[in-house]
């Protein structure tokens, strides 16, 4: 549709031109004819003055008639004071030739059509009343009292020049409509180009959100793998291990630990679907941190023989449910890499509050985490450098950052290592779902004999 107008508006343009190129030809024709018939009518002209002067004032008013006409203006119409310059030096040409010979005036006619292609509106009507006065002046029809015949030449004259301005203004208003209208279709080609630019920026947008949410999925699931699926195949692999040790010395006992190890490959089940719809963990469905927490320092004692200090000094039984599986994943992950690599006889777990903070430490006095492992930033945050395939310590990081919280890690040879997590509670939360922190923290030793290991 934008093609067709645009050719249509060259079409115009050319014709248009045309048109112009034929006015021009007719003037200048018009204006030998008249001449010649001035000077020949009026031999003396041509040994006197006068005759070099019609002349040059008749080829003076031909290029001021046609330059304008010919010239393409940016806008239309030209500016004023350019208009009014061409039309002043036009019509004190043909006043000369006038006053020269009454033969001329009608030469203000090419003026009058002058007039149309460098004025609009009331300025147009304003120059056609000039000429026209100027016109009826030389005519000698301004006589008083005016007679009948006078009057009558005034009235079909003006008829005939404002019927022609009319005319010209009407044809001015349809042709700047035109034009309008095909600037606007050039704009609406324009502002489409633009939309369809910036709908497939937003569409690369789009798949670019896509990416990153299937990759922040990804990873979601690996850590939600690691720490419901990892850590329950390496209950798995120990208790089995125990059973297969218990299997001729404590034939009862290795039924128990076999009992236990199908109970935790249900829950792992269970949990590996609830990583995959991403619910909270089932075991969380079903107590408060609280009592999960308890249950599971107990069978980390009875199953390596640990000494295990709980310290709950908040009630933390109102946590919100975020909260509450945050604490659950990163102590689980904390007492399963102690369990597996720590080599600790004693481990300190304490939850507390400290004015708007919720805290998590996790301590043990085993052989220490690998610096290779961690490492601080200028800023003092955190970098996990975990190996490949131990995804244990940056899945807490990763937990801990997404809800706002921070994660410090402080670790010696030979002397332990200290998980720290600091989470942020709301004011409400904090006066409405926590308590104020007991007057003696209660506390829970759960220990087992070292024969136990």
């Amino acid at each position: 549709m934008c093609s067709d107008i645009e050719t249509d508006d060259i079409i115009f343009k050319r014709t248009f031109k045309r048109v112009m190129v034929g006015f021009v030809i007719f003037v200048f024709l018009y204006l030998v004819i008249l001449d010649f018939a001035v000077l020949a009518n009026t031999p003396g002209y041509l040994r006197d003055w006068r005759g070099v002067t019609c002349i040059v004032l008749s080829v003076i008013a031909f290029l001021l008639y046609a330059i304008p006409i010919l010239a393409h203006h940016q806008h239309w119409p030209p500016p004023l004071p350019y208009a009014l310059s061409v039309w002043s030096s036009m019509y004190l040409s043909v006043f000369l030739l006038s006053c020269i010979d009454r033969n001329f005036i009608w030469n203000f006619y090419l003026v009058f059509g002058l007039c149309f292609g460098l004025f609009s509106s009331r300025r147009l009507l304003l120059m056609v009343s000039v000429i026209a006065l100027t016109l009826f002046s030389f005519q000698g029809l301004w006589i008083w009292p005016l007679k009948t015949e006078l009057l009558f030449s005034i009235v079909s004259q003006s008829m005939t020049i404002y019927g022609l301005t009319g005319l010209n203004m009407l044809f001015q208003k349809l042709v700047a409509e035109r034009f309008a209208r095909n600037r606007l279709f050039r704009e609406l080609k324009h502002a489409n180009r633009q939309l369809e630019e910036a709908h497939r920026r937003l569409e690369q947008s789009v798949e670019q959100e896509q990416e990153l949410a299937i990759l922040r999925e990804r990873t979601r699931l690996a850590r939600e793998m690691h720490d419901t699926l990892g850590h329950a195949l390496v209950l798995i692999a120990v208790k089995l291990e125990a059973a297969q040790r218990l299997r001729e010395r404590d034939p009862e006992r290795c039924e128990q630990e076999l009992e236990a190890t199908k109970v935790i490959a249900r829950e792992s089940m269970a949990g590996l679907r609830a990583s995959i719809a991403d619910l909270r963990s089932p075991v969380l469905e079903r107590e408060r941190i609280q009592r999960a927490l308890e249950r599971s320092v107990r069978e980390l004692t009875q199953r390596v023989g640990l000494r295990v200090t709980y310290t709950l000094q908040t009630d933390v039984t109102c946590l919100p449910a975020s909260l509450e599986e945050i604490l659950w994943k990163v102590s689980q992950e904390a007492l399963a890499n102690i369990e597996k690599h720590a080599h600790a006889t004693h481990v300190n777990l304490r939850i507390s509050q400290q004015e708007d903070q919720l805290v998590l430490t996790i301590q043990d006095d085993g052989v220490g985490l690998p610096e290779a492992y961690y490492n601080y930033r200028e800023d003092g945050s955190l970098v996990c450098l975990s190996p490949h395939g131990h995804y244990g310590l940056r899945g807490m990081l990763e937990r801990v950052e997404h809800a706002g919280g921070q994660l410090c890690v402080r670790s010696t040879s030979g002397q332990g290592t200290t998980i720290e997590v600091r989470l942020p509670l709301e004011v409400e939360q904090s006066t409405k779902a926590l308590r104020p922190p007991l007057p003696q923290a209660a506390k829970m030793r759960i220990e087992t004999p070292d024969h136990t290991r």
